[in-house]
Formats: structure tokens, C-alpha cells, sequence
């Protein structure tokens, strides 16, 4: 084996660097030489033909180990579908087909309806501003529709939490028969109309 210093040029060599070399150089010359490639391998073999493999049925084991991913992989796709369906968050684009401007004293809203579904209903979205923050639990404000100008029908109820809330409705009858809609402000354990705070 060649000496240390017949191989490497030590000259702008940091010491530590120097060091780290030499103790790599005396670990190849305690390994040795390499082995002599045996005459097997000094010639390449003639390449072999591909060949088709065919495998058969995975065991009965296995079978039942696929069986039980394949389940469980269904159920993760349904409960994903399911969270991602009934979870609090809605779409941020809402498709209106309509939108009411509603308006009050110290309020406005807007009623944007959407396309009736296959079942009949019409989804709305309502952004209000401007709304007082009931300190009751008990109190709500009830969105209608008028006849009039008195409220008849109601639309859903809801309860607001910061200057502009936005709700979710939905509602099966049709807007024939109407001329408009209020929002009134309902007490607690009182069914009729309250006060009106917002019109069309």
C-alpha cells in the first residue's frame, strides 16, 4: 500500500483536515485490498428471456387484511363526506338568484335567496348589521314574510353576536301571495310578531 504522504499533497492543508485524511488512509490499509472478481463474473451472462409471471389469488389471510382496508378506507370516505357536510362552516359563495335589501332605524340587511331544490325549498342567506345583541338567551329575532305589510308566514329565526351576523335559512312555501318581509324582534316565550325592526 502507498504511504500517506506519497498520496496526498499536505501543502494548504488545514491540520484537523490533515488528520481526518490519515485516519481514513490507515483504515484502508488495515482493511486490505479488495477480493479478486471471480472468473464467474468476469463475462457477463447471456440475458435471459423475459417471462410472464402470473401470481395466483392472494391467501385467505391476506384476502381478509384487503377486505378490512377496503372497509375501512369506505367508512373514512363517508365520515369525511359526512363532517365535511354537516360542519358549521358553509360555502363562502353563496348563489343568489335575488337579494332584498332590508332597512331599519339603526339597522340593514340583506336576504339573498337562491335556487328552489328538487324538494321545494328555497335556501337563503341573510347578512345583517346593525342588530342589537340580546343579553336574554331567551330572546331571538324572527325573519317573516308579510301580507300587507303585516308578518304572517315565518322564515326562521336566528340571534346576533357581533355588528354583522350572516344566517342561514331555508324555507318550503312559495313567495306568491306576499308583497315583502320584516324582521321582528321577539321576546322570550312569546310566539307572535314582535316589533318590527327591519322591512322591505
Amino acid at each position: 500500500m502507498t504511504d500517506f504522504d506519497d498520496l496526498i499533497d499536505r501543502e494548504g492543508l488545514e491540520p484537523d483536515e490533515e488528520a481526518r485524511l490519515r485516519r481514513v488512509h490507515d483504515l484502508l490499509v488495515q482493511a486490505g485490498p479488495p477480493p479478486e472478481l471471480p472468473t464467474a463474473l468476469e463475462h457477463p451472462a447471456a440475458p435471459v428471456e423475459a417471462k410472464i409471471l402470473t401470481f395466483p389469488l392472494l391467501p385467505r389471510r391476506r384476502s381478509a387484511v384487503a377486505a378490512i382496508l377496503a372497509a375501512t378506507l369506505v367508512l373514512l370516505a363517508f365520515g369525511g363526506g359526512y363532517l365535511l357536510g354537516h360542519s358549521k362552516s358553509k360555502p363562502a359563495v353563496f348563489a343568489a338568484e335575488r337579494v332584498v335589501p332590508m332597512e331599519g332605524k339603526t339597522a340593514v340587511a340583506f336576504l339573498k335567496i337562491g335556487r328552489r331544490d328538487a324538494a321545494g325549498n328555497w335556501p337563503m342567506e341573510m347578512q345583517v348589521t346593525g342588530l342589537k345583541t340580546h343579553s336574554d338567551p331567551r330572546a331571538y329575532y324572527e325573519l317573516w314574510l308579510t301580507r300587507k305589510g303585516k308578518p304572517v308566514l315565518p322564515c326562521g329565526s336566528f340571534r346576533v353576536h357581533a355588528n354583522t351576523t350572516t344566517v342561514w335559512l331555508s324555507v318550503p312555501y312559495r313567495f306568491s301571495g306576499f308583497d315583502g318581509w320584516v324582521v321582528t324582534d321577539q321576546p322570550p316565550s312569546d310566539s307572535a310578531p314582535g316589533t318590527v325592526v327591519l322591512t322591505t
